[in-house]
């Protein structure tokens, strides 16, 4: 989709899983079975990278990647995101590696290695995939490690459908804490905290530094005013319109229903140019320089 010839920046691709074929994600994942419950059992089917970079031509989508290793070891999925990176046809504007909070030295010292030798320029946590808080102390070396080489993080806020990790750890009020103790850290909260939107919104607000990018949710429902994301629109149209990231999570969500709903957010086309580019710019300028 270009909007009056904008190319869009997709702020959140995972990894895809396989290059070629059409493999599913593998049995063994993470919280895969919860996932499948909410999404549909086919949601990742067909999640190749020769499909996804098929799409992004499609849509004239560019983006960037983060590892997300549901399953096996983060330095394998981050050595995956490089690769994907360096596949991609220049589709792909740079990549955010991963580490496990719960081996704190293995982490600072695999951040180290992604960003120095796989030119991975961000730090995506995902502490309550393991049962632990956004704010735990095991992730807060992680997290000073990435504010050392001026990498931005993102950060799992909201909801997560695993079967094993209770939604606690997610709570937008660690996301406080942490830009409280890193005041220059730039701070990401992928899939925008719900339920706990006027939280994640006050945060958002009271911290120059902190983003929402709202992958993995689908437009129709970040509009509806009956799905617990009030006041987000109002929000994402007056005092976070600078601060608002497109993301679709692929292959949570496709290209094809994002663009189709997109117009139900009513957004004014100066936000809407921002929300889908230039905020991401910006912020690429930043992780870059």
């Amino acid at each position: 989709m270009c909007v009056s010839g904008l190319q869009v920046i997709d702020f959140r691709i995972q990894p895809p899983w396989s290059w070629t074929s059409h493999d599913e994600e593998p049995a063994t994942s993470t919280g895969s079975e919860g996932y499948r419950a909410v999404y549909g059992a086919d949601y990742k089917r067909g999640a190749s990278l020769a499909a996804l970079t098929s799409e992004m031509q499609r849509h004239g989508v560019q983006g960037i990647v983060h590892s997300e290793p549901t399953s096996g070891r983060a330095a394998d999925w981050n050595e995956r995101t490089a690769e994907v990176i360096r596949r991609g046809e220049g589709r792909f504007l740079g990549g955010f590696c991963n580490a496990d909070p719960r081996d704190i030295m293995v982490g600072v010292r695999e951040i180290d290695r992604a960003y120095r030798d796989l030119g991975l320029r961000g730090l995506t946590l995902l502490p309550d995939f393991y049962n632990i808080d956004l704010a735990d102390k095991r992730c807060y070396p992680l997290i000073a490690k990435a504010a050392e080489l001026k990498m931005p993080v993102a950060l799992h806020v909201g909801v997560n459908f695993t079967r094993h990790s209770p939604i606690r750890h997610g709570h937008p009020a660690f996301v406080d804490e942490i830009a409280c103790h890193f005041p220059d850290l730039v701070i990401i909260c992928c899939h925008g905290g719900w339920p706990w939107a006027t939280e994640m919104i006050a945060i958002a607000w009271k911290h120059a530094n902190v983003y929402l990018e709202f992958g993995a949710v689908a437009p129709r429902y970040l509009a509806s005013p009956d799905s617990g994301w009030q006041p987000m629109r109002h929000f994402m149209n007056t005092q976070l319109q600078d601060r608002i990231l497109f993301g679709s999570d692929w292959p949570m969500i496709r290209y094809d229903r994002l663009f189709e709903e997109l117009p139900r957010l009513q957004l004014k086309d100066s936000v809407l140019e921002k929300y889908l580019r230039t905020n991401a710019l910006s912020l690429l300028d930043r992780m870059m320089a």
